[in-house]
């Protein structure tokens, strides 16, 4: 989830008789337009049908309060070290500490699960946590525990958090050792709290961080049905030398990489290989020009300031991990 400035685009979706896909700019970002006949009618969720047991490799649910320890850690800090050296914010300039588990169920006072969802809370501190940092959040991940690879179809269904400054997302790194981007970063979504019906998925590559690409793709929404105030999904198609990322139950992409695009004429295409997954809520930094509004977030456990803490919450009710043909 590191912030690039230099945006290349690659696909656009056509029209048909039962959708409308049309490509705009919001902010400078090419974001397609999605008006279909399905967001007309009002659900709590719009995510996708869940796909056949017999094609499911694994899936988690969260019906238990216990968060799984042989598949999740949890990353604790404020950044990481490179060379020796630390660097503070992840390398996004972002405010959060990410905090361990505390409890026997594998949770914090930012990570839990209840209601069946896995809930990640930001809390803005009145007091420094540990005297230096104003805010604290989670990052869990798969790494050393449970890998993801093509060809295969990973769909989330989530609702986001509302609130600038609130940065969610769930998103694969390379499980093999090797220096960042060249084994690729694929953002299979990651969205602005202060935007409140725009998500978007994007790929990293390259040869180092000041030598690197990227495709970045937004997907926005009509307003009644926004990401702030319902579930979605997001599926991503993964095969050799492809990548698409679907919204709902869209069957056009909104995204559509392959290893023949002119993004890869000068770097190669690194996502043909073994990733773990990152979900995690970021607060502040790059991605959204530092903007930060400190009243949007929870200030405890309970989130007693705000009327409806699950607003503030980055939610995910379902993960799937499925077989797709090559």
């Amino acid at each position: 989830m590191f912030y690039l400035s230099f945006l290349l685009f690659s696909h656009v979706s056509l029209s048909n008789e039962k959708k409308e896909y049309s490509q705009v700019k919001i902010e400078g970002v090419s974001t397609i337009v999605v008006e279909s006949e399905s967001y007309r009618e009002n659900k709590t969720s719009y995510c996708r049908e869940r796909s056949d047991p017999s094609d499911v490799i694994w899936e988690e649910d969260f019906n238990s309060t216990i968060l799984d320890k042989e598949t999740w850690k949890y990353d604790v800090s404020n950044g990481f070290y490179d060379k020796g050296k630390f660097v503070y914010g992840w390398g996004n300039s972002e405010l959060q500490y990410y905090r361990g588990a505390k409890t026997e169920e594998h949770t914090n006072e930012n990570l839990f699960i209840e209601d069946g969802l896995l809930k990640i809370q930001p809390i803005h501190h009145r007091r420094a946590f540990q005297k230096e940092f104003d805010y604290t959040s989670a990052r869990i991940k798969t790494r050393d525990l449970k890998q993801f690879t093509y060809p295969s179809k990973i769909t989330f269904c989530f609702k986001v958090p509302t609130g600038i400054g609130a940065w969610p997302a769930f998103w694969l790194m390379p499980n093999e050792d090797i220096a960042w981007p060249q084994g690729g970063e694929i953002d299979i979504m990651e969205a602005k709290g202060r935007l409140t019906n725009i998500a978007g998925s994007a790929l990293h590559f390259g040869e180092g961080s000041h030598n690197k690409d990227e495709i970045v793709q937004n997907v926005v929404i009509p307003p009644s049905v926004r990401f702030q105030d319902k579930f979605h999904s997001i599926t991503m198609e993964w095969r050799e030398g492809s990548i698409k990322m679907f919204l709902d139950s869209e069957t056009e992409p909104y995204l559509t990489v392959q290893d023949n695009d002119m993004a890869f004429g000068e770097f190669s295409y690194p996502f043909d290989r073994d990733y773990y997954l990152i979900i995690n809520v970021a607060v502040g930094g790059k991605y959204d020009d530092h903007k930060i509004d400190r009243t949007a977030f929870c200030l405890n456990s309970e989130c007693s300031n705000k009327d409806n803490p699950d607003d503030h919450r980055f939610l995910i009710d379902w993960i799937e991990y499925a077989r797709l043909e090559p």
